[in-house]
């Protein structure tokens, strides 16, 4: 070849590697792990809230989920629990609580994440005043 032909497949190899190199940059600006992530909105939160009184939730948890005899409290669990704790948790049970995996679906399991995961305050519960019989008769 011909010391004009050299120069000619150089300067498309340097074109070419130029463009490899736009093509990632672009590439890796428009990734986005959110694709695959599901999104943590207010709407899926309040789907949550929703299923958590609508499955009897509350029958254990209370209303809000600030704990009764029967369960513990959980204003604070998103604090305290990732979300793949909590569903896990709310999937297979334990630390006496009962597997939900079969009664609830994937995205029911989800949205519940999402409503817990968002509890990061410790609620204080009210104390309920002393019933004070009264000294009239």
């Amino acid at each position: 070849m011909t010391g004009g032909g050299v120069s000619v497949r150089f300067a498309v190899g340097r074109l070419l590697l130029v463009g490899a190199a736009v093509c990632l940059v672009v590439a890796s600006c428009s990734f986005s792990p959110t694709a695959t992530a599901h999104a943590a909105s207010k709407a899926v939160r309040e789907q949550g809230a929703a299923v958590f009184h609508e499955k009897g939730c509350e029958h254990c948890h209370g209303v809000d989920g600030i704990g009764t005899d029967k369960g513990p409290d959980l204003s604070g669990v998103g604090r305290r629990l990732h979300k793949p704790e909590i569903a896990k948790q709310i999937h297979d049970g334990g630390k006496e609580m009962p597997a939900f995996g079969d009664a609830l679906t994937n995205d029911e399991i989800q949205q519940l994440v999402e409503y817990l995961a968002a509890k990061k305050k410790k609620v204080k519960r009210h104390a309920t005043a002393p019933v004070v019989a009264s000294s009239k008769r």
